[in-house]
């Protein structure tokens, strides 16, 4: 048992480790991605052109100096980095005073030097001023393309979507959470929306998430998760909110096949579509309303569990976590006996990945005639034998019986 525990300390210590070499790589390439971000806005205003007028006229008016200063100030410039020096301080009318021409020439060449100073340092603070605030205007109203990664994209919304703002700060905890919304509000409502949820980094895109250019500027091929509610901004409603949430899911996907989607549905009818768009979960508007008004008349006080469960101001709330590696093949009641013994809550079930069981697996090892047969034309089909297999199926196992054994690919529920 100690050695068990020396590993699975050592594991821990090591996930920890990459974890943090992962935040900090994410990070470095945040920083690149606002920088490249920051170059384009100049380049669009055509400074770096200004650059290179300005470092020709540094270099032809120290020149020019150092021509007219060599031979009677030769203390001061006596070489060309000595006037190159003195004309960049002077065109940034920085003016240190350590080296200053003497000359008439000289001097006639530093006054027209200090002149083109003054104009161009207004030109470039002006420039990169109006880049930053016309960056911010344009992001108040939704037209800035965002450059982030990792994080979340909600798109549409409706009277439940400041709720999940408000659950998804709490859920963060002091990390501030990156969030980018997708929907067709009034610019002056998302700046209300800033200013009530201060602890998260709030971005928003105007527009239809349906097509993909508006899904290009939430930088959606580089988030981690995307949410779809039942979109009611603008002039939209609930009755077409379905079709538009499976547009929505298909070109999601297939711009990033990795990312952690879910989607909220009217007609439960439609849930297969969104299923057949490899959406995570799905969650059906006004579900469960059913389930707690028939609970209340059956047995009293069971939408009043619910809502405690589903409280983010509870002291208990429910928690999927990883299982020690110990307790790997040994039976649910330990597991459960664990976590009771160290006050991290009650086990109530287990969430399990099963990979699916495909052609390949349902065909002998004999490679018979007819099983060659059944593969040739799965081939000749371009259908992978393969493909599904990969993929694995979440199955939720609310309390599997004391003899349930624990695998490796499980992770637990806890109230706690």
């Amino acid at each position: 048992m100690f050695l068990t525990d020396t590993i699975s300390d050592k594991q821990v210590i090591r996930a920890g480790m990459q974890s943090k070499r992962k935040i900090k790589k994410e990070r470095r390439i945040n920083f690149f991605y606002k920088v490249k971000e920051l170059y384009l806005d100049l380049k669009k205003e055509k400074l770096p052109n200004l650059l290179i007028v300005v470092f020709i006229m540094v270099l032809i008016g120290g020149a020019l100096v150092f021509l007219a200063e060599v031979k009677k100030n030769h203390s001061m410039f006596s070489d060309f980095f000595d006037a190159f020096w003195w004309a960049v301080v002077t065109i940034t009318t920085v003016g240190y005073g350590d080296k200053y021409p003497i000359t008439a020439t000289g001097r006639i060449l530093a006054l027209f030097l200090m002149l083109m100073g003054v104009v161009t340092t207004s030109i470039l603070s002006g420039t990169i001023a109006s880049i930053f605030v016309d960056r911010k205007i344009r992001e108040g109203k939704g037209l800035q393309d965002v450059s982030m990664r990792n994080h979340l994209v909600l798109c549409g919304w409706n009277k439940n979507a400041e709720q999940i703002l408000d659950g998804i700060g709490k859920i963060s905890g002091r990390s501030k959470q990156e969030i980018v919304l997708i929907n067709e509000m009034d610019p002056e409502e998302f700046q209300s929306l800033t200013s009530k949820f201060q602890d998260i980094d709030l971005r928003f895109v105007r527009g239809d998430y349906t097509h993909e250019v508006i899904l290009k500027k939430s930088s959606i091929v580089n988030a981690k998760a995307a949410i779809l509610l039942s979109d009611e901004s603008g002039e939209n409603s609930l009755d077409n909110a379905d079709e538009r949430t499976i547009l929505a899911s298909l070109a999601i996907k297939s711009m990033n096949p990795d990312i952690i989607l879910s989607a909220e549905i009217v007609n439960p009818e439609n849930e297969q579509h969104l299923k057949r768009a490899n959406v995570d979960d799905i969650i059906i508007y006004g579900e469960f309303n059913g389930f707690l008004l028939a609970s209340s008349t059956m047995s009293n006080g069971i939408p009043l569990l619910v809502k405690e469960l589903l409280s983010f101001e509870s002291r208990n709330v429910l928690k999927n976590i990883p299982i020690p590696a110990q307790f790997i093949g040994r039976s649910f009641i330990e597991l459960a006996d664990h976590f009771l013994k160290n006050g991290e809550g009650i086990l109530i079930g287990v969430l399990s990945e099963e990979k699916k069981m495909t052609l390949d697996d349902i065909l002998s090892d004999d490679s018979s005639a007819i099983d060659a047969f059944i593969k040739r034309k799965f081939a000749e089909a371009e259908i992978d034998l393969y493909e599904s297999a990969e993929k694995e199926e979440l199955q939720i196992k609310l309390n599997p019986g004391k003899d349930y054994t624990i695998r490796d690919n499980d992770s637990a529920f806890i109230l706690g």
